[in-house]
């Protein structure tokens, strides 16, 4: 797919993605994924690459899982804890090594541009504003459940915890939510608000996660 054609679909996808944030449309539609691209900066996500704070074994929190998911959409066998212990240094040196980086395990800029830098905007790019709704358990709102479960299925796309179930935001759903929560380092209290909307947003850019 060119990166014409690939923005074309990124495009539809941000604008279903907004739709649904507005409350106005339910359903978890997906994009085609588009390739990494060795484009200018101007059409891939070096700068937003250049951005991403240093990472080093012992961390915890969102860098770490969108760390961990990216590596594991790679193929490597990383769950996504949110703690960068002994298998996630393991994934890293590997991949540093693969990709002609010192395999020190420490996730700089060098790492993070080889991970998602020369991905195309469709992968990272998702819609400009994250939801102003929030999520309690046992909503029932079709529209904001069905919004959650495409984010949960762009985070977890191999897992069932994701699927909405009568509309309900019910247990599976929520024991779900709170794993991400704890992985990102937020209250797992199984509610998405602000806090929670932004990590998830912010976890499925870096990890390339929005071309799905």
């Amino acid at each position: 797919m060119g990166i014409k054609a690939c923005f074309r679909t990124s495009i539809i996808g941000l604008l279903a993605a907004g739709v649904l944030a507005g409350g106005m449309a339910a359903g978890a539609g997906t994009a085609a994924a588009c390739p990494e691209s060795t484009a200018s900066s101007s059409t891939n996500s070096h700068s937003y690459a250049s951005r991403q704070p240093q990472v080093r074994p012992g961390a915890t929190g969102k860098h770490v899982l969108a760390l961990q998911l990216n590596l594991r959409n790679r193929g490597y066998q990383l769950t996504g804890t949110g703690f960068y212990g002994a298998k996630t240094l393991a994934a890293v040196r590997a991949f540093q090594r693969a990709h002609g980086i010192k395999d020190s395990g420490i996730v700089g800029s060098k790492t993070w541009q080889a991970l998602f830098g020369r991905m195309d905007l469709g992968l990272t790019l998702g819609p400009a504003v994250t939801p102003k709704f929030g999520i309690q358990p046992g909503e029932r709102d079709v529209a904001k459940v069905n919004h959650l479960g495409a984010t949960l299925k762009r985070l977890y796309p191999t897992e069932s915890g994701w699927a909405v179930r009568g509309g309900l935001y019910g247990p599976e759903m929520v024991d779900m939510v709170k794993r991400f929560q704890r992985a990102a380092g937020i209250k797992a209290s199984g509610i998405v608000g602000p806090k929670t909307w932004s990590a998830m947003y912010d976890v499925i850019s870096v990890s390339g996660g929005w071309g799905r």
